[in-house]
């Protein structure tokens, strides 16, 4: 058994590090793909150093908290101000509400705490679970203006409607001194059990690897892997267009053409009012969804949404806002990857993930409608380049 498993570690180790080989010394593209890993190893290793400042500073910060509390005459009984208790709840809330800017929070001297404003119904019950666990909080008085959906209050807008999507899993996230020790727990645990040919080993690195992965994505597993809780990536781009929003509209609009401007789009056609047919390479072969356009608004905003069971689920608007002589474009998209986080970073190491594939998109789209001249790099040129050779 212990040779068995000895060989098959061994030939997982030679086909991952045989598809490295092939991925970095591609004779089209290694090179820029070598220079891609070597962004990514120098922008990890920025995040790092910044994170562990982050978790040391937090780390230190805890330490005079619970001295704090362990100092006689700090207990519990010690009275709390209403201002207190005010600036506690904002800093609670805005865990756990995505739009807590939107929410009015007034604490009363008997410790009442009055919450007013919009907010998701989703996103009530945690609401309420977090003022409650406030130390000083005695009671809350509700004059909460619950809706379903984000609709048409501004306040509410870029809050995702139902569960499961962005800001949901809010409150599971690690403080960054426990991130950090979790994550150095981990990766020893992993080291060791990568040091052990044996089924215990294995296991052992799978328990030291999971650990590893809930202290860096800083989500629960099953929302890494897209098994549960929200499994969206959300986008945001903005860009200075010299065109008027007027044009800018109307090319958005005609959806058709995006093939032209969108690299890995092959084909976008209309079946529908308002609804598309949408057919986009893939790593693993084409993939296709329908989606329809939510809201129109002439010349300000476009949002969609894909329909139900497409295998690719996304959501967003695009806002077209008057600046100067031309446009200030405001992209802000909600999809779902295949794999979860995991899906999204490993598309994001290949450069097929949407964030990447939208910046490229939308500077050719800026290109063209500043120059007229269309992208040469794009779907539909490059699978006429492919027809001309055949023939």
């Amino acid at each position: 058994m212990r040779n068995h498993v000895s060989r098959v570690t061994s030939a997982i180790r030679g086909f991952g590090l045989g598809m490295l080989a092939m991925y970095l010394f591609d004779p089209d593209v290694g090179r820029r793909r070598r220079a891609f890993v070597v962004d990514q190893f120098e922008s990890a290793r920025n995040r790092l150093t910044h994170f562990a400042d982050t978790a040391y500073r937090d780390a230190v910060n805890r330490s005079y908290g619970i001295a704090a509390r362990l100092r006689p005459g700090t207990g519990r009984l010690q009275p709390v101000t209403a201002h207190q208790v005010e600036e506690r709840v904002r800093a609670r809330i805005g865990r756990v509400v995505r739009n807590s800017h939107a929410l009015r929070v007034q604490a009363r001297d008997d410790g009442t705490v009055v919450l007013s404003g919009p907010v998701l119904a989703n996103e009530v019950n945690r609401l309420m679970s977090a003022v409650w666990s406030v130390r000083g909080v005695t009671g809350i008085e509700d004059q909460l203006q619950v809706h379903e959906q984000p609709g048409n209050v501004s306040a509410l807008q870029g809050a995702l409607a139902h569960e499961g999507r962005r800001g949901a899993g809010m409150a599971e996230s690690w403080p960054p001194s426990i991130r950090l020790l979790a994550g150095v727990a981990g990766g020893a645990l992993a080291l060791a059990g990568l040091s052990r040919n044996r089924p215990l080993g294995m296991l052992q690195a799978l328990l030291g690897g999971a650990l590893v992965t809930r202290a860096l994505a800083n989500r629960k597993l099953g929302e890494v892997t897209g098994m549960s809780g929200p499994r969206n990536v959300h986008i945001d781009k903005e860009m200075f267009i010299a065109a008027p929003p007027e044009r800018v509209f109307d090319f958005w609009q005609h959806q058709e053409d995006f093939p032209q401007f969108m690299r890995n789009v092959e084909e976008v056609r209309p079946t529908g009012e308002d609804c598309w047919h949408w057919k986009v390479a893939g790593p693993f072969g084409p993939v296709e969804w329908d989606a329809r356009i939510t809201e129109r608004e002439q010349n300000r905003r476009l949002a969609w949404h894909t329909v139900q069971g497409a295998p690719v689920e996304s959501e967003g608007r695009v806002d077209f806002e008057p600046a100067g002589e031309g446009t200030r474009l405001r992209v802000s998209m909600d999809y779902a990857p295949a794999a979860g986080a995991i899906g999204h970073a490993a598309a994001r190491l290949l450069r097929r993930d949407a964030k990447t594939e939208i910046d490229e998109d939308l500077m050719r789209v800026k290109s063209f409608l500043e120059t007229g001249v269309a992208a040469r790099d794009a779907s539909a040129r490059r699978a006429a380049e492919d027809a001309q050779r055949l023939h």
